[in-house]
């Protein structure tokens, strides 16, 4: 514009110049250019303003965004990220926040009365030893951030970051006692664990989304944060403040634009006192020496499914992110802490003689076991394996016994006899009765599926012993539920309660009933062979011959144990060899009367075994259950019977096209209860439409594209079984009452569905 002009001022002198006129018509002749030059100009800001009204921008900056930060000025409202607690109302992972640290080396960075605020040369080393003190940080790595030319302020990587606020207060009060400027810190959104090693695998971590970018919030990594991210997670809003000519903010002012929406609190069923006292125990028993390759434990109350503590080595310190038990030494603490699996429902393996409590159960219902009949333990031949028992070595030719005896002497060749009596037919439909290849979808997502066995008769026999067939922890504490609650099976549950602050509401589970495989009457046997397991001094395997006692000790009370003995395949094939190359297992059920607890723990390829490693976990974390049970059972009541408690209703979703297993983890994270009919991998129908608000622990039922056999329909109710009809055809019959929960079907679990089949049901 300056250039513009001066060139026209130029050329007006220049073309006075040549026309040699008279001084006053030179003035005259000079006006009218001048003023033609005026309106050009004039023109020129005309568009030129009219350009950037237009456009509100000028140089690509948004001229009203700037003038508007001069009046105003819009500031993020973050949202807090729920807290989860455990059944009691302790915190387990809440919001805080840490600290990154750094250096300033800038030399004009002084305080008004001219005090040094930077770190000069001749305290690099100090700064370093202090580092190295305090953070283990490197003196070398110190120094050579420290000495980057140019630099005006230093920053010390992943090392120096995720700093807690106890650890700055040191480090700030030894950098005053050592007259140390310069050293300040970044505050950062973060997520705190107060217990320290507490469930951490199962809890999991949450962290910053983006790197050190708070302004992205909190995201679940791993574990319950991880899997309830779209439950903790909360929505930032935006704050408006007004300013006065000076930028100051004008008090009193300020609106909010869109407020914050916080995330929900998740309350899961763990007793803290309990999982301390577990975490404690695995780490000062035995179990610590084992060398184990791995160790999982988990209580749970056997009447409602909820998981009161659990547990797995190796695990993790939450609150520095180091790594507790065994690890790759080649691989750094967060490579080795975010390559572990949750043991609990992400690892499937082959669970042994624990097992064999379904096989006898099966053998029950079957009527081919016959707890008096007599048999010899001598090596069995299936096609072309043999099967022995673990005590071949010291009774080659077997030993006399009964099946009662046989199976608290966890005989293999004694379960193999009752599998081929029973045939695979009926084994496979009680695996299927005790959904084993399926995942719980208790919403933690992520499971193993395992596997049933394959068809051929080598792999039917092995399974009878826990040996070929794969599970989760999990899974088998889904079966086992079935033996301490009558024959009713239940789905294992984490989440006690979900409770939005904002609104004022929660959603409260309650058990879920997710079967009914094995009669009572199944059920309570099995519980009193179980008994012999620990108390027969000739065959138990939980009996301490060396001390003439069981192992398994609760107060005075029956225990239902058994224990197990499995091999471990190799990921190349095979199986370990070794004297102690075994994944080795008890299920504990206390008492063995309606139990009220079942305590589950397995310990894999430690260097040396002894029964103890479990028992001496199990029996003191039973009786500090038992001192406890009142108050469990009273948060148990609460969260099924709480009249006072204002229940938030969720809007169901469109699931037809979507995936069964993820809608299943999707609605037990909402309290539901679903479950899927049929084989197919798409929903095609459900029993609730879309749009309907549910309050908690409602069934809905999905419809899949493929066969549908008969499901399990216990604990359904009337209009469920209605649904079941109208999707398949056949035509229901009633007994017993008008209302009510079914409690006995016609048609067995398992069998195909053709239309115009007649169920006949009885409702009670």
């Amino acid at each position: 514009m300056k250039k513009l002009v001066l060139f026209s001022f130029r050329k007006v002198a220049k073309n006075a110049a040549k026309t040699h006129l008279s001084p006053q018509a030179n003035r005259k002749r000079i006006a009218q250019d001048i003023l033609i030059l005026a309106i050009f100009v004039f023109t020129v800001f005309i568009v030129r303003f009219s350009w950037i009204i237009v456009t509100d921008s000028s140089n690509d900056v948004k001229l009203s965004t700037r003038a508007k930060a001069n009046y105003s000025e819009t500031t993020t409202i973050y949202a807090k990220r729920g807290t989860i607690f455990d059944r009691n109302g302790t915190p387990i992972a809440t919001d805080s926040s840490d600290y990154s640290i750094y250096v300033i080396l800038d030399t004009t960075y002084v305080s008004g009365e001219d005090k040094k605020l930077y770190a000069a040369p001749k305290v690099f080393p100090v700064i370093a030893q202090l580092f190295k003190e305090k953070l283990g940080i490197d003196e070398k790595y110190t120094l050579e951030q420290l000495q980057r030319k140019g630099a005006s302020q230093v920053e010390f990587g992943t090392a120096g970051k995720h700093i807690s606020f106890t650890k700055k207060e040191e480090i700030e009060n030894a950098a005053k006692e050592k007259g140390l400027a310069g050293i300040g810190f970044t505050s950062h959104l973060a997520r705190s664990y107060p217990n320290g090693n507490f469930a951490s695998n199962f809890i999991g971590l949450a962290g910053l989304k983006d790197g050190d970018d708070d302004t992205k919030g909190l995201v679940g990594q791993f574990g319950l944060e991880a899997s309830l991210n779209g439950i903790l997670s909360g929505k930032n809003g935006v704050e408006t403040l007004e300013k006065d000519k000076n930028g100051q903010a004008l008090q009193g002012v300020a609106k909010s634009v869109t407020p914050a929406k916080d995330g929900q609190d998740v309350y899961t069923t763990i007793e803290g006192n309990l999982q301390g006292y577990l975490e404690t125990l695995v780490d000062t028993t035995g179990i610590k020496d084992a060398g184990a390759q791995n160790v999982v434990a988990t209580l749970v109350k056997a009447n409602t499914g909820e998981i009161l503590a659990t547990t797995q080595r190796p695990t993790f310190n939450p609150a520095t992110q180091t790594v507790i038990g065994p690890k790759d030494d080649k691989k750094s603490d967060k490579e080795n802490l975010f390559g572990q699996n949750n043991l609990l429902y992400q690892a499937a393996y082959e669970p042994g003689s624990t097992f064999k409590l379904f096989t006898v159960a099966a053998g029950i219902e079957t009527k081919t076991f016959n707890p008096n009949a007599s048999y010899v333990s001598s090596p069995l031949e299936v096609a072309d394996t043999i099967v022995s028992d673990w005590d071949v070595k010291d009774f080659p030719d077997g030993r006399g016994m009964n099946f009662a005896q046989g199976f608290a002497h966890s005989s293999n060749v004694g379960m193999s006899k009752l599998q081929i009596a029973m045939g695979d037919k009926s084994w496979d439909d009680y695996l299927k009765r005790f959904r084993f290849g399926v995942p719980t979808r208790m919403g933690v997502g992520g499971e193993s599926f395992g596997n049933l066995p394959d068809e051929n008769v080598v792999s039917q026999v092995n399974s009878s012993f826990g040996q070929g067939i794969g599970v989760t922890e999990v899974q088998m504490l889904r079966g086992y539920t079935a033996f301490a609650n009558g024959g009713k099976m239940l789905e294992p549950h984490f989440i006690s309660k979900i409770a939005d602050i904002d609104a004022g509401t929660e959603r409260v589970s309650q058990p879920e009933i997710v079967g009914k495989p094995i009669e009572k009457s199944t059920a309570d046997d099995v519980l009193k062979y179980m008994v012999n397991v620990g108390t027969d001094p000739t065959f138990g395997t939980a009996y301490d011959w060396k001390n003439n006692q069981p192992y398994f000790r609760v107060d005075g009370k029956d225990v239902s144990i058994k224990t197990g003995t499995a091999q471990v395949a190799k990921t190349t094939g095979g199986y370990y060899d070794g004297t102690t190359s075994y994944l080795y297992s008890a299920v504990a059920m206390v008492p063995s009367e309606n139990p009220d607890f079942i305590f589950y723990m397995t310990v894999t390829l430690p260097e040396h075994w002894t029964l103890s490693y479990i028992s001496d976990v199990a029996n003191p974390l039973l009786e500090r259950a038992y001192e406890l049970k009142s108050t469990i059972d009273e948060t148990s009541m609460a969260t099924t019977n709480n009249e006072n408690v204002k229940e938030a209703k969720v809007t169901l979703k469109d699931y037809k096209g979507e995936n069964p297993g993820s809608t299943l983890d999707q609605l037990r994270q909402q309290i539901l209860q679903p479950v899927v009919v049929g084989s197919g991998s798409v929903i095609t129908k459900q029993s609730v439409e879309a749009g309907t608000k549910l309050g908690a622990n409602a069934r809905v039922l999905l419809l899949t594209n493929g066969d549908v056999d008969m499901p399990d329909i216990y604990d359904w109710s009337k209009e469920d079984v209605e649904t079941l009809a109208k999707w398949t055809g056949i035509t229901v019959t009633y007994n017993g009452s008008e209302t009510g929960k079914v409690t006995e079907q016609s048609i067995k679990m398992n069998s195909s569905l053709k239309k115009g089949q007649k169920l006949t049901v009885t409702l009670n």
